[in-house]
């Protein structure tokens, strides 16, 4: 009986071990649409450390995600630019 209680103590442990030990999600993980929502949750969980990109690589793929993201928007052109400036100076 005591080895059946040692084996499963054994048992949760490994499983414990392994669990924490995920790999971190990836850049493309966070650039994908579909995971908008997360990757909003993990900049805002990353904010609350100033060095969270440096000590904790999902923090830091999450900010690369973020940063390239912000190339693929969509731009308009420079005179529609132009033509919305003069707008709001009004």
């Amino acid at each position: 009986m005591k080895n059946v209680i040692k084996l499963s103590l054994l048992g949760v442990a490994v499983a414990v071990v392994f669990s924490a030990c995920s790999e971190p999600k990836s850049v493309q993980y966070y650039e994908d649409p579909k995971n908008a929502k997360e990757l909003e949750a993990k900049l805002k969980e990353c904010s609350k450390n100033a060095n969270s990109a440096e000590t904790d690589t999902e923090c830091a793929n999450a900010y690369h995600a973020e940063y390239s993201k912000s190339f693929k928007k969509e731009r308009g052109s420079a005179a529609e630019f132009f033509k919305n400036a003069g707008q709001n100076k009004q």
